[in-house]
C-alpha cells in the first residue's frame, strides 16, 4: 500500500513564534558569550597596557628621586666629619648638588633641629629659624626620621615659601670621643610637580586614570596626595614605588566613557539578532501570504479546489484503515448571471460572500467547504453514506432558496445539488468529482424543465 499524503498544514504562528523566541534566545546568549571573551580578552589587554604606563611611569620616578638623594650624600658625609658651623663650604656643596638636579628647590641644615643654613637663600628666608619640634605638621616626619636613624621621605605638601614640594631629611651624627653622636637634619626639597613632569606623570593618559597614595611614605596606608581616591577603588593594576625607607603606589583604571570594541560587537550583535528575528517573521507572513493565496477563495475565504481535492485523496486512501467514506456535493447557484448583469459585478460578489456564509452554517468542524469557481461551491463532508447524502442536499437547495438582502437588495436565486459518495458510488476521487458534477448538472436541468 503506498504511503498515505496528508494535506499540506501551515505552519501554525504559535510554532513560528516560538521558533523566533528561541532564535532571538539563543542569539543572546551567543552574542553574550562572544562578548564575554572579548570582554576578557579587552581586559588583558588593558591591564597589559596600563602596566606599562605605570611601569614606565615608576623606572622615572624612582630613578629621579633616587639620583637626587645620591647627590645629597657628599654634603651630609661632610657636615658628618666636619660638624662645625661652616656656611661658606654647606653653600658651596650644596650649589653643586643644585646644579646638578633641576628638581632641588632648596637645601636646608638644622642642626638640633633648627633651620640654619639654607640654599638657595633668596625666596626661602621664610624657613630661617624653623625649629622642627615647633611645627606640628613636619614633627611627626622629623621624629621617625630621628627614631630610625634613617632618611626619611615626607610630603608633598604645600611648603610656607610657596608650591608644592617633597622633603628628603637625614639625621646626621658625628663622632665625639669615640661616642656616636645626633647633630641635627639635612633636608632636600623636590620640586614636586617638576618631578611629575620629568617622569611623565599625568592624571589622564592613554584612556586611563592615573592616581598615587602613600603620602609621607606610607604607601597602602598613606593618604592619596594625586589623582582620583577612586582610581584605587577599581584599578585595573597597582605597582610600588620604592625609594628609601618608604613606597608610593601607584594605580590606573579605564577612564569612564572610554568606549571599547566590546560595547560596539555587543549593540551590533543585538542589531543583527533583531534584524534577522524580524526577517524570520516577515518570511513567515509572506509565507502565510502564499499559503493562504495558494489554498483559500480569495473573494469568499473559503478553501479553494486545490485544497479540497488534497482532502479528498486523502480521506480516500484513508478508507482502507477506517472504512470511513465520504459524500461529495456540488453546488451551483441558478440565476446567478440575470443579478451580475442587472446589478452589477459588486452585487454580485457580495452574494457569493454571503451565499458562502448561508452554507458555512451546515458545515462541521470535520468538513470542507470551498468555492470551484464562478457560482460553484464543492462541499466535502466525511462519514457520510449514500442514505444521508440525498437528505443533505435537499437542505442545501432549501437553504439558497430563502432570499439575499444584498445592498437594500431582496435578490431570490436559487441552487442545483449534485452528490456522488465514496465508496459507494464510484471508489476514486476522480471518478467521485465528475460523478457529482454530472448529477448538479442533471439537476440544473431539472430544474430548468419545471420553470419551463
Amino acid at each position: 500500500m503506498p504511503p498515505l499524503h496528508r494535506p499540506h498544514k501551515p505552519i501554525s504562528s504559535r510554532v513560528v513564534f516560538l521558533a523566533a523566541l528561541l532564535l532571538v534566545i539563543a542569539g543572546l546568549a551567543v552574542t553574550e558569550y562572544v562578548v564575554r571573551m572579548a570582554e576578557q580578552r579587552v581586559a588583558q589587554v588593558r591591564t597589559i597596557e596600563a602596566t606599562a604606563i605605570l611601569a614606565q611611569m615608576r623606572a622615572q620616578l624612582e630613578s629621579e628621586i633616587n639620583s637626587v638623594l645620591y647627590l645629597s650624600r657628599g654634603l651630609i658625609s661632610y657636615v658628618a666629619v666636619q660638624p662645625a658651623y661652616d656656611p661658606d663650604r654647606w653653600r658651596e656643596l650644596a650649589a653643586e648638588v643644585a646644579h646638578d638636579s633641576t628638581l632641588v628647590r632648596n637645601i636646608g641644615l638644622a642642626p638640633d633641629n633648627v633651620m640654619r643654613f639654607v640654599y638657595p637663600l633668596e625666596g626661602n628666608e621664610q624657613a630661617l629659624g624653623l625649629d622642627y619640634r615647633n611645627t606640628p605638621e613636619q614633627w611627626p616626619a622629623v621624629e621617625r626620621a630621628i627614631s630610625s636613624g634613617k632618611l626619611n621621605l615626607a610630603g608633598p605638601f604645600e611648603l610656607k615659601q610657596g608650591g608644592v614640594g617633597i622633603v628628603a631629611r637625614s639625621p646626621v651624627y658625628f663622632m665625639d670621643d669615640g661616642k656616636k653622636r645626633y647633630w641635627g637634619l639635612a633636608s632636600i626639597v623636590i620640586d614636586f610637580p617638576r618631578l611629575l613632569e620629568q617622569a611623565r606623570v599625568s592624571a589622564h593618559v592613554e584612556g586611563f586614570d592615573i592616581a598615587i597614595r602613600g603620602r609621607d611614605g606610607f604607601g597602602a596606608k598613606g593618604a592619596v596626595f594625586f589623582g582620583l581616591a577612586k582610581v584605587f577603588e577599581d584599578p585595573v593594576v597597582e605597582m610600588t614605588v620604592h625609594f628609601p625607607n618608604g613606597s608610593w603606589i601607584m594605580a590606573a583604571r579605564s577612564s569612564p566613557g572610554v568606549s571599547t570594541p566590546v560595547i560596539v560587537i555587543r549593540l551590533a550583535a543585538w542589531l543583527l539578532i533583531m534584524i534577522l528575528a524580524g526577517l524570520f517573521l516577515l518570511l513567515f507572513r509572506l509565507y502565510r501570504f502564499a499559503h493562504e493565496q495558494s489554498v483559500s477563495d480569495p473573494l469568499t475565504g473559503l478553501a479553494n479546489r486545490r485544497l479540497l481535492l488534497g482532502r479528498a485523496e486523502y480521506l480516500a486512501q484513508l478508507y482502507s484503515r477506517t472504512g470511513q467514506g465520504f459524500a461529495l456535493f456540488f453546488v451551483d447557484l441558478n440565476r446567478f448571471k440575470q443579478v451580475n448583469d442587472r446589478f452589477g459585478h459588486h452585487v454580485g460578489d457580495q452574494l457569493l460572500i454571503e451565499a458562502a456564509n448561508r452554507l458555512s452554517q451546515s458545515v462541521r468542524q470535520s468538513d470542507t467547504l470551498a468555492r470551484n469557481g464562478g457560482d460553484e461551491f464543492i462541499l466535502l463532508q466525511p462519514g457520510v453514506n449514500a442514505g444521508d447524502a440525498s437528505a443533505i442536499a435537499s437542505k442545501l437547495e432549501a437553504m439558497m432558496d430563502r432570499p439575499f438582502m444584498i445592498e437594500g437588495h431582496s435578490l431570490q436565486i436559487s441552487a442545483s445539488v449534485g452528490c456522488a459518495v465514496f465508496p459507494q458510488d464510484v471508489n476514486n476521487v476522480e471518478a467521485v468529482i465528475n460523478l457529482a458534477d454530472s448529477r448538479m448538472y442533471e439537476r440544473k436541468q431539472e430544474k430548468r424543465a419545471r420553470q419551463s
